[in-house]
């Protein structure tokens, strides 16, 4: 019998794709990991997956202060 199961196909590159790793590892969306830059992830889970990588990325980033 064939299961069909409904998701998303994500494009990104190897750094975003790492994050998407460890995020599934309390989630558990990821599906199929596919390639170097593609992940299969449950549909239903794409608004809070882009959303924690917003987050972490924003986390991560320099951001330069105003010196008044």
């Amino acid at each position: 019998m064939v299961k069909a199961v409904k998701g998303v196909v994500v494009e990104c590159d190897s750094a975003v794709k790492q994050i998407i790793l460890g995020l599934n590892e309390k989630g558990q969306f990821i599906i199929e990991d596919l390639d170097d830059t593609h992940v299969f992830v449950d549909a239903s889970c794409v608004d809070q997956l882009r959303e924690d990588i917003d987050q972490i990325l924003n986390e991560n980033t320099y951001k330069v202060e105003d010196a008044k």
